[in-house]
């Protein structure tokens, strides 16, 4: 296996030793800006009901969480490494009773219809085996009026990377927008989009 195929799995679905220390540090440290950029357009409300699809290390459900009084917050990831860390980070507010953090595969565990008030993610997509599928589901957790946001980085800075891309599914704004109305969201999507430095990221922006 090379780097590449090795790193892009890990990307996917961090395991063993490189997975709990080194992705770890690149979740952490990589995935900020676009945590921060999520967690401003989640405008987090003190009794909203949230579900994150891949929660990572669970630095976005930590800053999510300290807006959250009557509410709650649920995480749900298939890596059990970062499973282990996110409930470490989140473990008072897990206590508290306003974090659950689950490990499994979003695509698989049943939720009850109409339950969540938004649903957010940062960059799982490109992971998603079946897209339409998951959209589709997110928009049947999502209470009428609901929110969607989902984070990724620009298709063209993407390409300029070892990436396996029978991993990696990069996706433009094209494609995204699609598969969100085909699942029930309004055509009221929209895209947000922010640069750190030279590097490009987006934010779809859907109502159910």
């Amino acid at each position: 296996m090379n780097f590449s195929t090795f790193f892009s799995k890990q990307a996917r679905k961090p395991e063993g030793f490189f997975g709990r220390i080194v992705m770890r540090l690149i979740f952490d440290y990589g995935n900020a800006f676009l945590n921060n950029f999520v967690n401003d357009l989640m405008s987090v409300k003190t009794n909203d009901r949230i579900f994150e699809i891949g929660s990572g290390t669970g630095k976005l459900i930590y800053k999510m969480a300290q807006n959250i009084d009557e509410g709650f917050i649920e995480g749900i990831d298939f890596s059990s490494s970062m499973v282990s860390i996110s409930r470490k980070k989140n473990k008072n507010n897990i206590v508290k009773g306003k974090v659950k953090i689950k490990e499994g595969n979003f695509d698989n565990i049943p939720l009850k219809n109409e339950t969540f008030s938004k649903v957010c993610s940062v960059n799982t997509i490109y992971f998603w085996p079946s897209p339409s599928h998951t959209v589709k589901k997110i928009a049947s957790i999502l209470q009428p009026g609901g929110k969607l946001i989902l984070a990724f980085e620009d298709i063209e800075q993407l390409k300029q990377r070892k990436l396996d891309q029978g991993i990696f599914h990069l996706y433009s704004k094209k494609e995204v927008e699609p598969l969100l109305i085909e699942a029930g969201f309004s055509n009221n999507i929209k895209f947000v989009s922010r640069k750190k430095n030279k590097l490009l990221f987006h934010c779809v922006v859907a109502r159910k």
